[in-house]
């Protein structure tokens, strides 16, 4: 009778080992937005959502507050994803909290960008800004930028893989 029991036991906690860390280890959520400041002001946002098994990819656009969301598009991540997302995570260190802000010219036609991450794996949070001119070359030069922009990047991979006509574009000229 013990035997059946450790048996059954096994048979219910293996699954979970062998997954190690996965779906319910990972929730990801980074906010890109590129805009305008001008007589014709506009921005668009797209939102790359990771929770489980699931990313989600939703892009908002529009002239002066009057967005037009474009309906949201999923993909499956599998295992191996997972994994490399959250070792990207962790050795990139976006488990914490820092941010970045260039000053802003507000003198004719501004090209902004601002990026967003908010990362949690096993219970441990992160949250990165970015913000600037899509001019600002320094700011390539940026550890942050760097770490942040490499996990997005990863992100559009994957959905690259799927998907060839989203593609990465980056927040800099």
């Amino acid at each position: 009778m013990k035997k059946l029991v450790a048996l059954m036991l096994l048979l219910c906690v293996a699954p979970l080992l062998a997954r190690g860390e996965g779906a319910n280890d990972l929730s990801l959520e980074i906010r890109i937005t590129r805009g305008e400041r001008s007589k014709d002001s506009h921005s668009s946002t797209t939102v790359l959502t990771i929770s489980g098994q699931t990313l989600v990819y939703r892009t908002i656009s529009g002239r002066r507050n009057s967005g037009r969301a474009v309906a949201p598009r999923e993909f499956k991540l599998t295992g191996e994803d997972q994994r490399k997302l959250v070792k990207l995570i962790k050795d990139r260190d976006l488990l914490r909290t820092d941010s970045i802000e260039r000053e802003q010219d507000t003198s004719g036609i501004y090209r902004y960008f601002e990026l967003s991450v908010k990362a949690v794996v096993k219970g441990n949070e992160g949250l990165i800004q970015i913000k600037g001119s899509r001019k600002a070359t320094d700011l390539k030069e940026e550890k942050l930028y760097k770490d942040a922009v490499a996990l997005v990047e990863e992100i559009y991979g994957i959905i690259h893989r799927t998907n060839e006509a989203i593609v990465y574009e980056p927040l800099i000229n």
